[in-house]
């Protein structure tokens, strides 16, 4: 991993300052962590390892989307009415779940999902 790309990658997606992106530091390790564990290529070539930079800068972004999430989509000030079309959050999963599909050589597919039997 390229810690300045995937840095880079992360402030874009949210829309932040690099400043503020550092610390989401620890989020982007953790992520990191994650993917690690997922990689199927022992040892990625340079443009396999731009995609795997990628990859942890996106799933730090959805992380980054479901701890700052708000759930507030309209408001009213007056005369004033603001609202918001999708929640940031459904386009970060969005994103995610497309760099995944495209990405079969690269990591293993599939995620955990919790559930309840009945």
């Amino acid at each position: 991993m390229n810690i300045a790309n995937v840095m880079e990658r992360f402030s874009l997606l949210c829309g932040i300052d690099i400043s503020e992106a550092s610390k989401w530091r620890s989020v982007i390790e953790d992520s990191e962590a994650y993917i690690n564990s997922r990689l199927i290529v022992k040892n990625p070539g340079e443009e396999q390892l731009k995609r795997i930079d990628m990859l942890i800068a996106a799933y730090a972004y959805k992380t980054y989307c479901l701890c700052n999430e708000n759930n507030v989509t309209a408001f009213t000030a007056g005369e004033v009415h603001l609202t918001s079309s999708a929640r940031r959050g459904d386009g970060a999963q969005k994103l995610w779940q497309r760099l995944v599909s495209q990405s079969g050589d690269l990591i293993s597919g599939g995620e955990f999902l919790f559930g309840r039997v009945i």
